[in-house]
């Protein structure tokens, strides 16, 4: 997964335009006219306050999605995500 700026939000997914779409339908609002692809080394700012990279909150999200599937749980592994607000 590649990590995506949209105004202030870092959202995972596989191209632009999954992004995009997850924006739209699950934060709502405008797109910006470019989605611009942020570096897996870019420190992000996580819901619980912590700073991590963009690559260590996707490995732990995909992680935790292989937890699920592990138990049966059915579970979209790469279905975006938001990984936090740009720090």
């Amino acid at each position: 997964m590649r990590a995506f700026l949209i105004h202030k939000l870092v959202i995972a997914a596989d191209v632009p335009e999954e992004a995009g779409e997850f924006y739209r339908q699950e934060i709502g609002g405008e797109l910006p006219k470019t989605i611009a692809e942020l570096s897996p080394d870019t420190e992000v700012r996580c819901d619980d306050g912590q700073k991590k990279t963009i690559r260590a909150r996707i490995g732990e999200e995909l992680d935790q999605r292989n937890a699920w599937l592990r138990m049966g749980v059915p579970c979209e592994l790469h279905w975006p995500f938001v990984v936090g607000d740009l720090a």
